[in-house]
């Protein structure tokens, strides 16, 4: 079963993208492995889409943004090789939005842990 995006884009009549994070079913945003083809989609649209002129990250949580890495997935990680590959995919995304050609900002409010480039 294919878990539902915890992502949303939303272009704004004044072409800004909106992207919201809603990690469905939990309490708090946490980072997890399989995002990075939720987010890649989101890429692909905002880079094949001229128009956008800029692009704000935003939490659909009331009270935070994100806490961080999913525990749990780091604790799944039988060594310190595949921990470390791990890292690097979380780099290598973040290294894809900011490469967009475009302004990239986060509207933060509550708690806001890791998942920094």
């Amino acid at each position: 079963m294919e878990m539902a995006s915890a992502f949303t884009l939303n272009v704004r009549p004044d072409n800004v993208a909106v992207i919201s994070v809603d990690v469905p079913g939990e309490k708090m945003n946490t980072l997890k492995a399989e995002f990075a083809s939720q987010v890649r989609v989101i890429l692909k649209q905002i880079r094949e889409n001229k128009a956008i002129r800029g692009v704000v990250i935003i939490s659909a949580k009331a009270d935070n943004f994100i806490a961080g890495a999913d525990i749990n997935m780091i604790g799944r990680c039988k060594s310190a090789q595949e921990a470390e590959t791990l890292a690097r995919q979380g780099q290598q995304l973040m290294a894809e939005i900011n490469a967009l050609p475009i302004p990239v900002v986060a509207a933060i409010h509550g708690a806001c842990l890791g998942g920094r480039p």
